[in-house]
């Protein structure tokens, strides 16, 4: 049987998901338009505990497609809080956006810019979790 799920506010996802009956939980850790690491959750334990299959959702400010140096490498930096930090309150995986780039650049460089993280994450021993990228929603490009 299939999971119900919901997108819910990270102040109190428990409660959250009580009140619409989910047994999926997606929610952000940290100011979804910040650069912030993320800090411990207050229900962490409680979260651990609960049963609800949890996703977390990096901010929407990351993007290790980019070009651009100074938001490419801040990226992958946050990428890896993001997913030690989701994989202390027990999340079954992290959520990112794939990213955009400006209209002339090549998108084989983006996805070089992704093969490229996942691969120097590899060999620093992998990410805790699986990372889930997620088409980018009303995207022009692929």
């Amino acid at each position: 049987m299939p999971a119900v799920g919901a997108h819910v506010d990270s102040t109190d996802p428990l409660a959250a998901a009580r009140d619409v009956g989910a047994q999926v939980v997606q929610f952000f850790l940290a100011d979804p338009q910040g650069w912030k690491k993320p800090t411990e959750h207050p229900q962490a334990e409680a979260l651990k505990a609960s049963g609800l299959l949890i996703y977390i959702h990096s901010p929407y400010v990351l993007n290790v497609a980019s070009l651009n140096n100074r938001i490419r490498i801040p990226s992958r930096k946050l990428l890896a809080q993001h997913a030690e930090a989701a994989v202390q309150i027990g999340a079954k995986g992290l959520i990112v956006h794939g990213g955009h780039l400006n209209a002339s650049d090549d998108p084989e460089i983006g996805y070089d810019n992704w093969r490229k993280t996942l691969s120097r994450a590899r060999d620093d021993g992998g990410f805790p979790l699986p990372i889930l990228i997620e088409n980018t929603a009303a995207a022009t490009t692929r």
